[in-house]
């Protein structure tokens, strides 16, 4: 199975007459860019050779994924899953391009689908759990696929890194830290994932400003880290530091439009800098996003009392 979030992409030496060819200095030092660019060459050549060869428009699938061209992997990958459609495998790389291109439904059909051909597809039924953890599903479905991912590749991190957040969110707080000593034995106390979800179950015992510690450590370890951002954010505004709260919110909600928590967070952070007309569209988001919540709607209506009275000024 091709493994799409920790695949690193090796450009192999060319056979000739039964013998592993020598590879010259440029190939051997070739830069990760024209490395790409060759397993792209290759993988077309092979494609123009055989139009129905599924194994090669799965490698011209992950060329194009590792070169950013996600349009493209989306074509091929279907195309191999076309041509193979007894495989999981196609559908699996699928899910995780459809994924990386926000189609989020996509991407969970076609988990759903590598599942149904392949039951034991560890890298189907991590973005299965992931996506069902990341965007409301079923909890008890996620932890049950990221358990299972975890029990068949025991060495795949991300997975138990998933299990963590995933007990969080089902409230089962033993399981949660059980899984992060579990992780803190493999890596060192600084890792920014650590850091993270350590972080996460801190905030979830009420320790704000030791939770808001971890993740601005996190955060400088790795700026770009999956959803460090916006818990960062969230546990600002939850300790009624607006200002920063905001710098973080404002991007964070518009990249995850679809999470509850992350929207309310940035209703009440707009709500409390004076932005009443952004915060009132907010506060209705979050609602359409979670009816039953009195939350969103006492805030809604906090807002409208404020626009109502010019109690705030619009930047």
């Amino acid at each position: 199975m091709v493994w799409l979030l920790l695949w690193v992409l090796g450009v192999g030496a060319c056979l000739h007459g039964g013998q592993k060819a020598e590879r010259t200095h440029t190939e051997r030092f070739a830069p990760p860019a024209e490395k790409l660019r060759s397993a792209e060459r290759e993988a077309e050549t092979r494609v123009r050779a055989n139009p129905n060869n599924a194994k090669a428009w799965l490698d011209l699938g992950m060329a194009h994924l590792r070169l950013a061209q996600v349009d493209r992997a989306v074509g091929d990958f279907r195309r191999a899953a076309t041509l193979a459609p007894s495989l999981g495998e196609p559908q699996s790389d699928l899910a995780y391009a459809l994924w990386m291109r926000g189609n989020i439904d996509g991407a969970m059909e076609a988990a759903r689908k590598a599942l149904a051909l392949d039951p034991n597809n560890p890298s189907a039924l991590r973005y299965a759990g992931r996506l069902l953890l990341l965007h409301g599903g079923d909890r008890s479905e996620a932890i049950e696929h990221l358990e299972k991912a975890a029990q068949i590749n025991p060495e795949e991190t991300d997975a138990h890194f998933d299990l963590v957040m995933a007990y969080r969110a089902a409230g089962d707080t033993s399981n949660a830290w059980a899984q992060l000593r579990l992780l803190q034995t493999e890596f060192p106390e600084e890792d920014p994932r650590i850091l993270y979800v350590q972080g996460a179950l801190i905030s979830d015992q009420g320790r704000s400003s030791l939770a808001i510690a971890f993740f601005r450590r996190a955060l400088a370890g790795d700026p770009h880290l999956p959803g460090a951002r916006e818990a960062l954010g969230i546990e600002l505004a939850q300790s009624r530091h607006w200002g920063e709260a905001l710098d973080l919110l404002d991007s964070a909600a518009k990249d995850n439009p679809r999470s509850f928590r992350l929207t309310y967070a940035y209703a009440l952070t707009l709500m409390n800098t004076q932005h009443l007309v952004e915060a009132e569209a907010a506060a209705r988001r979050a609602i359409d996003l979670n009816p039953e919540s009195s939350e969103a709607r006492a805030l809604l209506g906090q807002v409208q009392v404020r626009l109502t009275s010019g109690g705030g000024k619009q930047p």
